[in-house]
């Protein structure tokens, strides 16, 4: 990575801390992102509104705020212009999800059961450089 680059920020709102962790160390292994993260929709939303990430994966099923509330008060917020989201999960409304990632700009969704942590990483990377050019 060069000296001048910044890391790109990046959100895990991931309410099973297992799988949390695990995103978290896969993308740490990249070394060019700096990870933060949230269980629940609320302290999700406090944390965009801080710190500005680049990229939010957003679990639909996560307490307080829903992953499908969150993304439709960051759109209302204007978050979305800086934050991009990525919903990550194992929904099977793929209709609701498909519509809300529509309406609120979502990038995309992946289904975590479909998808190994590597494969979840080079999406997470494709779409981030989809977005810087």
């Amino acid at each position: 990575m060069n000296i001048m680059e910044e890391k790109k920020k990046i959100i895990i709102i991931e309410d099973d801390d297992s799988l949390r962790r695990v995103l978290k160390e896969a993308l740490q292994k990249e070394n060019t992102f700096e990870i933060l993260e949230a269980a629940n929709g609320k302290d999700a939303l406090e944390l965009i509104q801080q710190f500005t990430p680049d990229l939010a994966l957003l679990d639909i099923d996560i307490p307080v705020i829903d992953g499908l509330t969150l993304a439709r008060v960051m759109d209302e917020q204007k978050l979305t212009e800086k934050t991009k989201i990525l919903f990550l999960t194992n929904s099977s409304d793929i209709t609701k999800i498909s519509v809300a990632s529509v309406i609120h700009g979502v990038l995309g969704y992946l289904i975590k059961s479909d998808w190994d942590m590597e494969q979840i990483v080079k999406q997470i990377k494709s779409h981030l450089l989809k977005e810087s050019k």
